[in-house]
């Protein structure tokens, strides 16, 4: 068992860039937001994000002997899906080399104003925190068009649409270091939580270059949650 719970991980990453010259603003104070805080994810066919990934505890904590290195590779830009245009399809590996039939897809639409929407995003996180099945549908994961500490309805996170899940804008993550196209970096991440009675996530991304930084799934029951930190960006 890990020493540090589900966010840990990430706190360490970022911890360690705090002694980094220049990789933290030295203003007087805070900056009026004019925009979205991450614009359109602009990513590219081809690309590759590598994570870092652990399954977590009862208690919260990440469990080091569940670590496994799964892959995503972008299929596609521009694709239709659900009703939905401009959809941003990905492969998720388990591993490197995984055979195609362990993989999944990942279908994404990341919009202009710096939303994010996931197909299938509550369902595929209730089925595997407590086993329950939902239908599908287009859930908006990040709504990074409004300023933070902005909330938002995500959906429900049960069969008799009663546990709302609720989106929180948490704005600047601070940095998280991960090669980019082979090159040690600092990746600015800003972040959105999703909270209900019964599901805890959350999801931090850098917008230049595009990049899922930080994702964590977790039941309050405790049981079969999991998080990934990205630790590699191969792009065009």
């Amino acid at each position: 068992m890990s020493a540090a719970r589900g966010l840990g991980a990430a706190a360490v990453l970022v911890a360690a860039l705090v002694a980094w010259p220049g990789c933290r603003d030295n203003g007087t104070g805070p900056l009026q937001q004019t925009g979205p805080l991450v614009a359109g994810l602009d990513f590219t066919t081809g690309d590759t994000l590598a994570f870092d990934a652990w399954l977590i505890d009862s208690y919260g904590y990440t469990i080091d002997s569940s670590h496994t290195t799964p892959l995503w590779c972008v299929l596609g830009t521009a694709d239709f899906y659900a009703g939905a245009s401009g959809v941003t399809t990905m492969l998720e590996l388990p591993f490197p080399g995984a055979p195609a039939r362990l993989a999944d897809t990942l279908r994404f639409r990341f919009l202009p104003s710096g939303d994010i929407i996931q197909y299938g995003f509550i369902a595929g996180a209730v089925h595997a925190t407590t086993g329950a099945v939902l239908a599908p549908s287009w859930d908006r994961i990040a709504a990074f068009s409004l300023p933070t500490n902005g909330t938002w309805n995500v959906g429900t996170a049960d069969s008799a649409r009663l546990d709302t899940l609720v989106g929180t804008v948490l704005g600047d993550q601070g940095y998280f270091l991960a090669s980019d196209n082979g090159v040690r970096t600092a990746f600015h991440g800003y972040g959105a939580g999703l909270s209900s009675q019964t599901l805890e996530c959350t999801v931090v991304v850098s917008g230049d270059p595009p990049a899922m930084l930080l994702l964590r799934e977790e039941s309050a029951f405790g049981t079969n949650g999991r998080l990934l930190i990205m630790s590699a960006l191969a792009h065009r």
